[in-house]
């Protein structure tokens, strides 16, 4: 078989001819970092590098100011369970509890509820897709005129009032 090899190195020239690129390439780069030219890349590259450190630190300590700053945290007035942190200028502000509306009072000392807790987001007595979507009737919304009487209303607002406390217990 014959087989086109290149031929072996002939001596310590050869040697030395075929490193040559590498180490020009590394005294170039050497010689371009100690220039003025690489201490200016050195200086904006490391000021990057800095600032993608900090600044998540940076953000954390000014949303953590901002927060204090701006917001009020206090119990949720309707339930009294859960801490709601609220906006001081009077926006309103949902319980992940119970669902009630609260926000700060006048004076900036406590949180006052913005709506009947058994109101869901002022729909009346209905449930919470009633409230986004309407209640019943046609696709028009119309329900032919029929109405409930206001003692069946009250027996429903009770009926959804009413709280089912259950423990499970596993074997």
């Amino acid at each position: 078989m014959n087989y086109r090899l290149p031929p072996p190195p002939k001596g310590p020239l050869e040697d030395l001819k075929s490193i040559l690129p590498t180490i020009g390439t590394g005294i170039l780069v050497a010689l371009f970092f100690a220039s003025p030219l690489g201490a200016a890349f050195f200086a904006i590259f490391n000021s990057l590098f800095v600032l993608a450190l900090l600044t998540p630190f940076i953000l954390f300590v000014g949303f953590q100011i901002w927060s204090s700053l701006y917001t009020f945290q206090d119990t949720c007035p309707s339930c009294g369970q859960v801490p709601v942190r609220a906006l001081k200028n009077g926006e309103p502000t949902v319980c992940l509890n119970c669902g009630a509306f609260s926000r700060v009072n006048e004076r900036g000392d406590g949180l006052e509820l913005c709506n009947n807790p058994n109101d869901i987001m002022g729909g009346g007595s209905g449930s919470l897709l009633d409230a986004l979507f309407g209640s019943g009737g046609d696709e028009y919304g119309f329900d032919g005129g029929s109405s409930r009487s206001s003692e069946e209303e009250r027996k429903k607002v009770k009926r959804q009032g009413t709280i089912i406390d259950v423990e499970v217990e596993r074997d």
